[in-house]
């Protein structure tokens, strides 16, 4: 297990924020859970996109009006299953989707960040954990970004064991998101996770201890990679 690095840094005028993406079985939301346990505050993006599509929640009315009142129960909700089915055979509507939802649910992550940022005691560390993160331009909220790696084979194998999928339906799913490469490229640091679970969490050890040393402060810059 390896982590690259990225010459490229912005500073941060407030505490540290890091961006955390990666493709389905990359191990993604292990490494958020360690991050947690190291001190850091993790936001949730799929959390997120739940409560913003809740009546009451940012997105809500417009999607109502965009897809049309078949897309909720009895109760008022979003059936997410009803608008998923509505929006991912059309790609047109999809990005409608994505254009209601994703810009609220970066104002909401905005929101939660400024109240990490004002919380006592100071978190080292807030982590924005988002597959889509790049995709939907939500890296703006973060002062850098690490990506988790797994092979084609590494993933596949873990969804198929994971979710129950053959290994066709494990492949395609794959195959429908943003490639490895495409992600480091635009990362600052790269996790490779082809071992064990221990490698991974000494990994990830590491890399807390380069990007948010002891002494890291509000109106600091993360140390250089």
């Amino acid at each position: 297990m390896k982590a690259k690095t990225h010459s490229n840094t912005s500073p941060s005028n407030s505490v540290l924020v890091i961006g955390l993406t990666g493709g389905i079985g990359s191990g993604k939301s292990t490494v958020a859970r360690r991050l947690a346990e190291l001190g850091a505050r993790v936001i949730d993006a799929d959390r997120v996109g739940h409560e913003v599509i809740e009546p009451g929640g940012e997105a809500y009315g417009e999607i109502v009006r965009a897809f049309g009142r078949e897309i909720l129960d009895a109760e008022g909700r979003i059936v997410r299953k009803k608008l998923g089915a509505l929006v991912f055979a059309e790609p047109e509507k999809l990005r409608a989707l994505n254009a209601i939802s994703h810009p609220r649910m970066a104002e909401r992550m905005a929101r939660q960040i400024e109240q990490f940022r004002q919380a006592r005691p100071i978190p080292p560390a807030i982590v924005l954990d988002a597959a889509i993160l790049f995709q939907a331009g939500w890296e703006r909220l973060c002062d850098r970004v690490w990506t988790v790696s797994a092979s084609g084979e590494t993933a596949m194998a873990r969804i198929a064991a994971r979710d129950g999928l053959s290994p066709e339906q494990a492949r395609e799913r794959l195959a429908a998101q943003w490639s490895n490469a495409k992600r480091e490229a635009r990362a600052h640091r790269t996790i490779r996770n082809e071992g064990t679970l221990e490698e991974l969490f000494a990994e990830v050890d590491r890399l807390w201890r380069e990007e948010v040393p002891p002494d890291f402060t509000p109106g600091s810059s993360p140390r250089r990679c």
